[in-house]
């Protein structure tokens, strides 16, 4: 009767948590439990428990965290209601139902265990800080809290907690202290190294030495790409300037000249005017989009102390440091070198103005190329028209 009431509480577990258990929930699962009951047998036996109460406690152990399907505040109760049910349903007795639900209570973690069921729970339930794979628990345990809760830890951070659960949890019995003891010990050991590594990796992490020279190279080879693009864009702008402001001036020339000429061969030239007109508005009006392409522009955001606290803005690109006083420049840069993280925000921030000071350069220079061309076809048209219909 025993070994079938054992097997259709695990049963039942299983099936509860694989309904009902949310998927954040990855360390308080069913093989946690599993694990839980399972030193809870092997402790009973070193402790010679009488039968009624080894499967007493090995009853608690299955369902003292079945709970968690609600979320791990306030657990405990859940898992007692549960508990209550199912045993109810299994006709136990009152008496038997009432000593689960206390050993249940009794894994509270502001309840010190007495009686020596308890300190069995007790150390069956904290049994993976003194096992091989306590590092895997470990990371099963952070993932959880981690998706749980919306917090993030960094590694340091995690390790610290981790160290401390296994520092202040004790084994209160002589049975586990033999069994787990040793190589808790050694878990404790080695995850002071590991504290150790991890705050060299934060540190690494906050000053920008983890990023890597990938990183670095990244920014470099990007900042000198739209320097360069700003560079040939001057270049064209000069070039169209060039060009037809020689076309502008011959015209201009041109036109002057007419006027000097008699009375008979500018009544010749004058079918030529539209032509002519057209073909110096084209020029005059590709210079006015070169210019304003090549044209040097002081522009910046509007951002208050509160946004440079935050790092909403970044203060490394040119039309945005001019609008704060010397002294609160240096500091902001002082900032920076502490933690390499947010100078990198910031380095990407520069990089996407500048991205933007680009895309207007390059939108005028378009327009003045496409003027220039359209201009010049028209004009052709226009003077072939003019030669050949007039």
């Amino acid at each position: 009767m025993d070994k079938e009431l054992l097997q259709q509480a695990q049963k039942y577990v299983y099936d509860y948590l694989a309904e009902y258990l949310p998927a954040e929930y990855v360390f308080h699962d069913y093989d946690h439990a599993e694990e839980v009951a399972e030193v809870a047998e092997l402790l009973a036996k070193k402790a010679e428990l009488p039968k009624e109460q080894a499967l007493l406690l090995r009853l608690a152990a299955w369902f003292h965290d079945v709970g968690y399907t609600e979320g791990a505040e306030g657990h405990e109760e859940r898992s007692v209601a549960i508990a209550r049910q199912f045993l109810e349903e299994k006709g136990v007795e009152e008496e038997n139902i009432q000593f689960v639900e206390q050993l249940i209570r009794s894994t509270r973690h502001d309840v010190v265990p007495e009686a020596v069921q308890e300190k069995l729970l007790h150390d069956a339930n904290y049994s993976f800080l003194g096992r091989k794979r306590f590092e895997r628990r470990g990371q099963l345990l952070r993932l959880e809290e981690e998706r749980a809760s919306g917090e993030r830890f960094t590694m340091s951070e995690w390790n610290r907690r981790l160290l401390n659960m296994q520092m202040e949890t004790k084994f209160h019995t002589i049975w586990a202290q033999g069994a787990f003891s040793k190589r808790r010990n050694k878990n404790i050991a080695d995850h002071k190294e590991n504290l150790v590594k991890a705050r060299k990796t934060d540190i690494r992490k906050q000053t920008g030495k983890d990023f890597g020279r990938g990183v670095d190279t990244i920014y470099r080879v990007t900042l000198r790409n739209h320097i360069n693009l700003s560079s040939i864009a001057d270049g064209k702008a000069n070039m169209i300037i060039s060009i037809n402001t020689l076309v502008l001036s011959i015209l201009i020339t041109a036109a002057s000249a007419g006027f000097s000429l008699s009375q008979q061969a500018m009544s010749e030239n004058l079918k030529f005017i539209i032509p002519v007109l057209l073909l110096m508005l084209t020029s005059l009006t590709a210079i006015t989009f070169a210019v304003f392409s090549a044209m040097p522009k002081v522009s910046g955001q509007e951002f208050t102390e509160e946004d440079v606290r935050q790092h909403r803005v970044s203060l490394l690109y040119f039309g945005n440091f001019l609008k704060i006083p010397k002294d609160e420049f240096v500091n902001y840069l002082r900032g920076l070198k502490e933690d390499q993280a947010v100078l990198y925000d910031d380095l990407s921030r520069d990089l996407y103005n500048l991205g933007q000071v680009l895309q207007k350069k390059y939108l005028l220079l378009t327009y003045a190329y496409r003027v220039f061309v359209g201009g010049l076809a028209l004009s052709f048209i226009a003077f072939l028209a003019a030669f050949l219909l007039l």
